[in-house]
């Protein structure tokens, strides 16, 4: 019915207004008459938003969000913010106008110079709010001005004043070098997206309430949506010299990471590798795929738990990862003196062998260390996991690993040579799910009734 009445004051307001062009003014002021029309029709479009959910030309970010685990419900796609397309080109001159803007925390930005039409700067203001992590301060809607010629100008609004933000600024800068300064010093582009992959998923949690999209939010209070954990990757790895760019999926309301290695594009998925909340786990489903991998790796699961109909500005076509041997871990993998770590589960297995350590200088190319040996990881107190929860530490001319109830000691020179201590004081059900770190031969682990829980309780034992 309002929208109805609504096209009905249109029509007359158009009739009223044609008709006294016509009849008083004659035809020669036909032209004038179209000019203001499109001035009044603006002018009431703008008046019915005061009053509207619509909100005219008002926009909110795409920043669209599904559950974490790819389904599509419980999304917080935010609305009528043009979806960004990563892959329709930004008109530069415009992009670098609204930059320019947006640094100065300008509330309006003319464009007068340049009248681009309504759909470029929306695109080139999805392409900044989703490549652009230091615009945290941006709140989500703006509004467009325009005439016949194109947009004149937007509107922008902003989260604090000046000062609120110069010192938001501040914290934003200091909490990304925080992150980097545990980066490999001379690491391969491989070690330092590896390391924040891995910095992120054992940090960081999931923001299940889906209402922070914004990196300085995601850096103070460690927690995000799909968006948030996207752009402190751009962020992060920025300052360690490796290109990020955003990826989109409209269908599945989410949003994901292309990086740049070694001169090839890969995908990396925090959001879905980062399913548990504890600081021993880690997922590599969705690190270094190329196209092709991240569909196939998805293709046993129903539809809308698939990642699907991305857009991004390139293709990830190199498939050096896909078959990584890393790909199956649930722990971190270590690195040391060149020789990478990665406990895996091993299809066949007995009762005392849950697991294996792959070791070698290529992580696409590793061969087998050691077993994973002892006591399941209990699900309950009758059955248990056929996963591999073997966190693995390197220190000492040793690499520790942990089964469910025992903690082993691995000579790195001599493999063979080992020594182990069953862990006494685990309650039932209890197992151990991971070695925080390892000092003059005390192992400091981590134990939980499962792998899904958010576990912080920790215990020590001493191999000599």
């Amino acid at each position: 019915m309002k929208g109805c009445l609504r096209f009905l004051i249109v029509v007359l307001l158009i009739a009223a207004l044609a008709s006294y062009f016509v009849v008083t003014k004659g035809p020669a002021l036909l032209e004038d008459a179209k000019t203001y029309l499109d001035g009044a029709l603006e002018r009431y479009h703008r008046f019915i938003g005061l009053f509207s959910s619509e909100g005219g030309e008002s926009q909110e970010p795409p920043a669209g969000e599904g559950d974490g685990s790819g389904g599509d419900s419980g999304g917080d796609h935010a609305g009528d913010y043009g979806d960004y397309k990563p892959s329709v080109p930004v008109d530069t001159t415009l992009e670098a106008t609204l930059r320019q803007g947006l640094s100065n925390m300008d509330s309006k930005i003319d464009l007068s110079a340049l009248s681009p039409t309504k759909d470029a700067v929306k695109n080139a203001m999805s392409a900044i709010i989703y490549s652009s992590p230091e615009y945290f301060y941006l709140r989500s809607e703006y509004s467009i001005s325009s005439n016949n010629r194109g947009v004149q100008s937007i509107t922008v609004t902003y989260n604090g004043t000046k000062t609120e933000i110069a010192a938001k600024k501040q914290v934003y800068e200091s909490k990304i070098a925080e992150i980097v300064a545990g980066a490999p010093i001379n690491g391969t582009d491989f070690d330092k997206i590896l390391y924040l992959h891995d910095y992120f998923i054992t940090n960081y949690t999931y923001d299940n309430s889906l209402t922070v999209r914004d990196a300085y939010t995601f850096f103070v209070g460690k927690t995000g949506v799909c968006q948030a954990y996207m752009l402190a990757l751009i962020a992060t790895a920025r300052e360690l010299g490796i290109e990020s760019i955003p990826v989109t999926s409209d269908p599945m309301k989410h949003a994901w990471n292309l990086v740049k290695i070694d001169g090839r594009w890969y995908h990396v998925d925090l959001t879905w590798d980062d399913t548990v909340s504890y600081p021993t786990f880690t997922s590599y489903r969705y690190f270094l795929q190329s196209d092709a991998g991240l569909f196939a790796i998805d293709a046993d699961k129903k539809e809308s738990d698939r990642h699907r109909e991305w857009v991004a500005a390139e293709s990830a076509t190199d498939t050096k990862y896909d078959h990584a041997s890393y790909r199956n871990a649930q722990t971190p993998i270590v690195k040391d003196g060149g020789v990478y770590y990665v406990a895996v589960p091993v299809e066949n297995q007995t009762n005392t062998v849950h697991g294996a350590v792959l070791s070698g200088t290529d992580v696409t190319a590793m061969s087998h260390f050691c077993d994973v040996v002892g006591g399941y990881w209990m699900a309950g107190q009758s059955s248990f996991y056929r996963d591999c929860y073997a966190g693995l530490a390197v220190s000492g001319g040793y690499l520790y690993y942990n089964s469910g109830n025992t903690v082993v000691r691995v000579s790195l020179s001599t493999p063979g040579v080992t020594r182990s201590v069953t862990v006494s004081g685990l309650m039932p059900g209890e197992s151990i799910y991971g070695i925080l770190g390892v000092e003059n031969g005390t192992v400091t682990y981590l134990k939980s009734v499962a792998p899904s829980e958010a576990a912080t309780a920790t215990a020590t034992c001493e191999i000599k």
